[in-house]
């Protein structure tokens, strides 16, 4: 399983994850996404040989559960979603809930072509899919939750997630958890606000009775511009007071070695050409 935690931000609705694969007493890799930004890809048939395209910008989709279905679940609708027929002008390109709709029958179609070949409930997966509509839209988040029906057959719908009232959103196996590391933070601490949906993953994942979260964290946020994904930054001296330091202070106070990405040092990872892959960021906790 896993733990994914969503919420909203200044910037839109953020969502933070657990990074670690395997079962609940043994570890596949420490390091594994859960978080997938969504290209979405317009093609108009014209009469060359390409077609004219329009991208739109990316939305995201994370989950909770078996990890193969999930990264198929992904496969299935992100390809859809980069080959989409307009008739006529270039629009805005489908919402966000025919998105998450469009992953849930995916999660169905994944779930029972599993269930074929070994009939068990460890298929299954809890999706969230978020971004924005259009950029002037506000940022959505939809839950997919794939169940077993009276038939033994998966079901799935795509249910909205209300996030405007500055509460978090968890998914996956540490959810019951999340609430005890709440109320416990509340009830002992003087300044019960200066706790993040980061620090929350952490006592999840730093908890004994959790073995199944744990590993790194990942992060993305859709913006206006689309969904990003953010490699995180260890030690920075303010992140108790802003989550989202400015890009200048954070390459002032930290160098390249500062960075990570799902517990992997950006240094080894190094630049692309020239480029430093350290625009954005996110405090990893």
């Amino acid at each position: 399983m896993t733990l994914v935690l969503a919420w909203e931000t200044i910037e839109g609705v953020a969502v933070i994850a657990d990074t670690r694969f395997g079962s609940a007493h043994q570890t596949v890799a420490a390091g594994g996404p859960k978080i997938f930004a969504v290209p979405i890809v317009l093609n108009r048939p014209g009469s060359s040989l390409d077609a004219e395209k329009s991208r739109l910008p990316a939305m995201g989709f994370a989950f909770a559960g078996n990890t193969f279905a999930g990264q198929t679940v992904n496969a299935l609708a992100s390809t859809c979603l980069q080959n989409l027929i307009v008739d006529g002008a270039f629009d805005d390109g489908p919402t966000v809930a025919q998105v998450a709709c469009l992953y849930a029958r995916c999660a169905v179609l994944v779930v029972n072509e599993r269930r074929k070949w070994h009939r068990t409930d460890n298929h299954l997966i809890e999706g969230l899919v978020f971004g924005r509509s259009s950029s002037s839209d506000a940022a959505q988040a939809f839950s997919v939750l794939v169940q077993i029906d009276d038939n033994a057959m998966a079901c799935c719908e795509a249910v909205e997630l209300n996030l405007s009232q500055g509460g978090v959103v968890a998914l996956g196996s540490g959810r019951d958890k999340v609430r005890e590391v709440y109320e416990t933070h509340i009830q002992g601490s003087a300044e019960p606000g200066f706790f993040t949906a980061p620090d929350a993953l952490r006592r999840v994942m730093e908890d004994v009775e959790t073995p199944s979260v744990g590993g790194h964290q990942q992060f993305a946020v859709a913006t206006r511009s689309g969904v990003e994904l953010r490699p995180g930054l260890r030690d920075l001296a303010l992140q108790a007071l802003n989550p989202f330091v400015a890009l200048e202070e954070a390459r002032e106070a930290n160098g390249i070695n500062d960075y990570q990405i799902m517990g992997y040092d950006m240094e080894a990872i190094g630049n692309v050409g020239k480029y430093p892959p350290t625009a954005t960021h996110f405090i990893a906790s």
